[in-house]
């Protein structure tokens, strides 16, 4: 570099979250410093790296989040490089805290009438978390037609016994029991 040109210099920490104040979320129309969103800033000779954490792992706006953080961070001078990585933690809702261990959240899918299509959105949405990053289990309680064995290929599959546990089937990402699934206890 010629000596008549000086280097402009990284932008601080503080300077890169006052830029940031400007990306909306586009849900909830707030910026997302004030939601407590970025976690981590780190920057260092022009290449900055943010983390940002997301209330779930299978957030629709992710790509439209993070273009506009590195535009927010690229308006700023002596940035050469932008990278932004995603976490996610799962907020609870309003609603009051489910009482089982090791699980964070519950989706109920059910309707009074039958053959409705509440086996295919249980897999479709099991799976497409699963896909998404999301730790899934699916609980199939449908003792007068159990088809989610089916659906996903594991019909001929068996939970297997561990002590006074059992252990479920794993596909596609997701860990499977189901009332269609017999179990066989003399299988070790």
């Amino acid at each position: 570099m010629p000596s008549h040109m000086s280097k402009i210099p990284t932008p601080a920490k503080d300077e890169i979250i006052d830029a940031l104040r400007t990306v909306q979320d586009p849900e909830l129309g707030r910026d997302i410093v004030s939601l407590e969103m970025v976690k981590q800033v780190v920057a260092c000779d022009g290449q900055i790296r943010v983390q940002v954490e997301l209330t779930t792992p299978a957030c629709p706006l992710k790509d439209r989040i993070r273009q506009d953080v590195e535009a927010a961070i690229r308006s700023l001078p002596g940035v050469r490089q932008v990278e932004v990585d995603f976490t996610a933690q799962v907020r609870r809702g309003p609603l009051s805290p489910i009482n089982m261990p090791g699980i964070k959240n519950v989706i109920a899918v059910g309707a009074g009438k039958g053959g409705v299509g509440k086996s295919t959105v249980s897999v479709l949405l099991a799976v497409g978390l699963a896909r998404a990053g999301a730790k899934v289990g699916l609980l199939d309680a449908d003792i007068y037609g159990p088809s989610i064995p089916k659906m996903l290929g594991i019909e001929d599959e068996k939970p297997l016994p561990a002590g006074e546990r059992i252990i479920p089937v794993q596909t596609c990402g997701v860990t499977v029991m189901s009332m269609g699934l017999s179990f066989s206890p003399s299988r070790r």
